[in-house]
């Protein structure tokens, strides 16, 4: 009972986003119904109804990364296809600094980087399980799949009305964020706090998702890729 009504926090906070950004307007892909599923995490990616993350997975595929993502136990913290249509619109404004003509598309990805993204997608994984109880307010220091990259991970309450906060109901949400480590942290870590030097931090607008290989979240549609700023 406990994670259907985080659940149903998580939804009602997509429902007051889609308003505020259209790039958001599926910022959960979908209503869910059950906070598990017996299809494993890449299928359940597949299967999604607004067909989120086709491109991620076609890059998934031409990378061969469908075991990487289905690894019993781990954490996935799934970036959609806006993240990576973010990264190619930024790759194509860089690319245009030098001819005014260039484009980055995902052709251009698959042909010459496609190793980078191999490398980098495990930076969104998290070789355990992550559950709400695990985390706290302050965030998490966590390894993630790739070797020296780390993550803080918390569990906050928010009282940002876009994030589904009314002050006429006693319970106030709480919201999971995903911060990739870039600098040194201070201490105590506390991730509200965090200096965007030091650590990028990601909201995530689906959390909680057990599927048949391991845990599923899904990050903002604002992201991009390789967490580019």
């Amino acid at each position: 009972m406990k994670n259907i009504i985080k659940l149903i926090i998580v939804i009602a906070i997509a429902n007051l986003m889609m308003a505020s950004c259209k790039k958001d307007s599926y910022i959960i892909g979908g209503k869910l119904e059950s906070t598990t599923t017996n299809l494993t995490t890449y299928d359940y990616l597949k299967n999604n109804r607004f067909k989120m993350f086709d491109t991620l997975l076609l890059l998934v595929d031409k990378a061969g990364l469908k075991d990487v993502i289905n690894q019993k136990g781990i954490t996935f913290y799934a970036p959609t296809d806006f993240s990576i249509d973010n990264y190619l619109l930024k790759k194509t404004a860089e690319a245009q600094n030098v001819n005014i003509f260039a484009k980055y598309t995902i052709d251009t990805l698959i042909k010459y980087d496609l190793s980078t993204f191999a490398d980098s997608i495990r930076t969104y994984i998290i070789p355990q399980t992550i559950k709400y109880a695990s985390l706290t307010s302050n965030g998490v220091i966590l390894n993630t799949a790739k070797p020296g990259a780390q993550v803080v991970v918390s569990y906050e309450q928010t009282t940002d009305p876009n994030l589904g906060y009314n002050p006429v109901v006693n319970t106030i949400p709480q919201v999971e964020y995903y911060s990739l480590v870039t600098g040194a942290l201070p201490s105590p870590v506390v991730s509200v706090n965090l200096d965007p030097s030091v650590a990028i931090r990601i909201l995530c607008q689906t959390t909680g998702l057990t599927t048949a290989t391991g845990q599923l979240n899904v990050l903002s549609n604002s992201h991009t890729l390789y967490f580019r700023q």
